[in-house]
Order: C-alpha cells, then structure tokens, then sequence
C-alpha cells in the first residue's frame, strides 16, 4: 500500500483519483517500473502545459511591451 503522504503528494500535484489509484495499484502490485514510467508520463503532460502557458505568458509581455512603447 502508498503511504498517506505520497497519495498526499499525487493529489497535490492535481492527479485525479482514478490515475492516482492506478499508480498505487502498480506500486502495491510491486510494479515499480510501471508505476515510474505513468509517473514519468504524467510529467510530461504537465511540461507540456506548463510550455503552453509560458508561450501565452510571452505574447502577453509583446503585447504589454508594445502598448508601452507607442505610449512613449
């Protein structure tokens, strides 16, 4: 069984219990490597967002930068 704390850490991070379940299923399955490799997987779906959101963040800088400068 996952300890409370890393169940704890899986719900912090924004998994939903389905796909927070599945991961301590693996892990009390003693499937360690699954468990890495959906872990893993997930990380990568949150850098994807996060590059998502940094690119919004950027054109918004343009944008605001753009306004200041024709202001001057």
């Amino acid at each position: 069984m996952l300890n409370e704390t890393a169940m704890q850490c899986m719900r912090d991070i924004g998994l939903d219990g389905e796909k927070a379940e599945g991961v301590a299923a693996l892990l009390s399955e003693g499937r360690r490597e699954d468990a890495r490799h959906k872990l893993r997987y997930l990380r990568c779906e949150l850098m994807e967002q996060l590059h998502a959101c940094q690119k919004r963040v950027d054109r918004l800088d343009w944008l605001i930068r753009e306004i200041e400068r024709k202001q001057d």
